[in-house]
């Protein structure tokens, strides 16, 4: 059988006949004798009837081109014979021709004709007219046959055409299908496949089309499963579905999913089969993706959550997931978000996915609560991502981790942090008073010695008031870190010349460096109101570290410029070894020093100074390129007013040196 055979079986034509059937109708024998006669020569099938009873018995059989009756018959006569054949829709037109030897009486002939008759012929009568009239009803009879057959004969032609149109037509539609179709009849035998099918495995069209080279093209392992479904469909005579691997061309096999329907005629008969095959080998694949994606996600102890973005229901939900939320699987899915995300409403929650779904942020990562299904909270750490699909509106990912141990060890740390700067500064007021009492005492043994320390004893008491200062420095460091994190850094504010005090500084530190050359570039005269001592410690401590961080000696710039009527912008620039650009982050943390202890130093001074300026109501900033030799620049921006405010606790991270 071709491939691409398809023309449906053309019904034969019956053979009409081309002789017309005469009733006659007499209870006299003798009479159907003698009207026999007369009409034979007609050549026409004469049918005799004895009553009018048998006469509507040969009605039901045949038609018949005209009725010769007699009228007077017992039993039914000539008239009642035809009043019944006038209400019988088949047989009112049939023309009757009544036959008569007793009335003459125009009424009895009006009566004929009122019961249907075309005719009414008084006996004797003569042959030959006799013979002329059912010849002319003869005729007519086989012209309207004629016509009859004629316009059957159109409709078929017709009825033809439109098959022949429609056969077309579904030709052109199927091979215009994109996807694989076959056609077969009703024992199962394949009598058709479309274009899509012989692109896709490479056959021409010639192929010689069966079930055996149709299952050539499937993959061995499923030849055999595909082979019984078909049978089973063929028996059964009802719809099939069924996946199955189909070979590309390029030896390639696909994942397809056929389906078959019986096709019937408008009698419900069983004329044939369609069947059709979709590609759904990328469908199949994302799903084994997505099916082994979950069963990672099943194995992670992470509360992993999938929901929609319209409705917010919960459209997947991991192992993890069930453990924390003290629920099983089946009964997450289909919950809301909103029932385990405890601490929003629907607007608020619906406010943190609009960045998401925007693509303004690829993530938001928070801290909330999820409330268990008993009704009890855990405490967890959310990273929110949207994936968007190419149809539908996409899902939403939600992975909590159980931040309770979290918690507890922060709190922890946070408990002995606490602890450790109690001490701090206990310990510093207890240094205080014996750091007093050894610094009087090394100045009045100085001053015993008349000024004599160039050698001796004198050299050192020298070195010892030096390192009383610097411990006392020390101390008071840490006495001012605890007074930022505890909110007791209070301004003593009053109105001075800020240059002055700029050159003041410059000066005390020049003493402290040879090999540092200190330049400023002040105005000559730049009044607010700040509180002076503070400044003068953020000054001292910007200076320090220039010199400290330029070993080699080399330039520091002070720069003090006026930013209108509301403020001042003092910068320190050196040449040293600049600042990394992954520690410039940590440089304003508590003991946080950007090279370590080889420069010296507790890592205190900027975190102090950034608590002193923001204080102030200013803020505090470093630049550096991070390569040896630039240096860096340290930026302070004040107001040229401060106003007086109670101090707040100042929350001050600790970096470890």
């Amino acid at each position: 059988m071709n491939s691409t055979e398809h023309t449906p079986e053309r019904p034969q034509e019956a053979v009409a006949s081309t002789r017309a059937a005469i009733l006659m109708v007499d209870d006299h024998p003798a009479n159907l004798l003698a009207l026999e006669a007369i009409l034979e020569p007609l050549g026409q099938d004469l049918v005799k009837a004895t009553s009018g009873e048998e006469a509507l018995k040969q009605l039901l059989q045949r038609d018949f081109a005209v009725i010769l009756m007699d009228v007077q018959m017992p039993g039914l006569d000539g008239f009642q014979t035809a009043a019944l054949i006038k209400q019988r829709e088949r047989t009112r037109t049939i023309p009757i021709i009544f036959l008569t030897a007793l009335s003459r009486d125009a009424a009895h002939v009006f009566k004929g004709y009122a019961h249907g008759a075309v005719d009414y012929l008084l006996k004797p009568f003569d042959p030959e007219i006799l013979r002329s009239k059912v010849s002319v009803f003869v005729d007519l009879f086989l012209k309207e046959q004629q016509l009859q057959r004629q316009a059957a004969l159109l409709r078929q032609r017709d009825r033809e055409a439109l098959e022949r149109q429609s056969a077309l037509r579904y030709r052109r539609l199927t091979e215009a299908l994109p996807e694989p179709m076959w056609a077969a009849r009703a024992d199962g035998s394949l009598t058709y496949a479309n274009r899509a099918w012989r692109d896709y495995t490479g056959h021409h069209e010639g192929y010689e089309l069966s079930l055996s080279s149709f299952l050539q093209d499937v993959h061995p392992a499923d030849r055999e499963r595909m082979r019984g479904v078909w049978s089973d469909a063929l028996v059964q005579v009802q719809n099939s579905t069924e996946e199955f691997r189909l070979r590309r061309k390029d030896g390639v096999y696909r994942w397809h999913l056929a389906r078959a329907v019986p096709e019937h005629d408008e009698h419900g008969a069983l004329v044939g089969w369609l069947a059709i095959a979709t590609d759904i080998d990328d469908k199949r694949r994302a799903e084994e993706a997505l099916g082994r994606f979950k069963t990672t996600l099943d194995a992670t102890l992470d509360c992993v959550l999938m929901f929609t973005p319209d409705t917010l229901t919960l459209a997947y939900a991991n192992a993890g997931a069930a453990k924390q939320l003290s629920a099983g699987v089946e009964e997450l899915v289909g919950l809301s978000v909103l029932e385990v995300e405890s601490a929003f409403d629907e607007s608020g929650f619906r406010k943190l996915l609009a960045p998401l779904m925007s693509g303004t942020l690829p993530s938001q990562t928070y801290s909330t609560n999820h409330r268990r299904r008993d009704g009890t909270e855990v405490p967890v750490e959310v990273v929110l991502q949207f994936v968007a699909e190419k149809e539908g509106p996409g899902r939403f990912i939600s992975v909590a981790r159980d931040i309770t141990e979290r918690q507890r060890a922060e709190t922890a740390l946070r408990l002995a942090s606490e602890a450790k700067d109690a001490f701090l500064a206990a310990a510093s007021h207890e240094l205080r008073t014996p750091l007093a009492a050894a610094k009087g005492h090394a100045h009045l043994a100085l001053l015993k010695l008349g000024g004599q320390t160039e050698a001796g004893p004198g050299k050192s008491l020298q070195i010892i008031n030096r390192q009383i200062d610097r411990m006392a420095k020390l101390v008071e460091d840490l006495l001012d870190i605890s007074r930022l994190q505890a909110g007791r850094l209070s301004l003593e504010l009053e109105p001075f010349d800020l240059s002055q005090l700029v050159l003041e500084t410059r000066d005390r530190m020049a003493v402290l460096s040879q090999t540092h050359e200190l330049k400023v570039d002040v105005p000559e005269h730049l009044e607010g109101t700040w509180d002076r001592g503070r400044l003068d410690q953020v000054l001292t401590n910007l200076l320090s570290n220039a010199i400290r961080y330029s070993p080699e000696g080399g330039q520091v710039l002070v720069r003090l410029v006026a930013e209108g009527d509301g403020g001042v912008h003092l910068s320190v620039k050196d040449q040293g070894v600049g600042i990394p650009s992954e520690k410039q982050r940590i440089i304003f943390e508590r003991f946080g020093r950007a090279h370590g202890s080889k420069y010296g130093g507790l890592g205190l001074g900027l975190t102090i100074s950034q608590g002193i300026v923001e204080q102030h109501g200013g803020r505090i900033w470093a630049e550096s390129t991070g390569t040896v030799g630039q240096g860096s620049t340290f930026n302070v921006w004040l107001p040229r007013r401060t106003e007086a405010q109670a101090a707040t606790p100042t929350e001050i991270s600790s970096t470890p040196s």
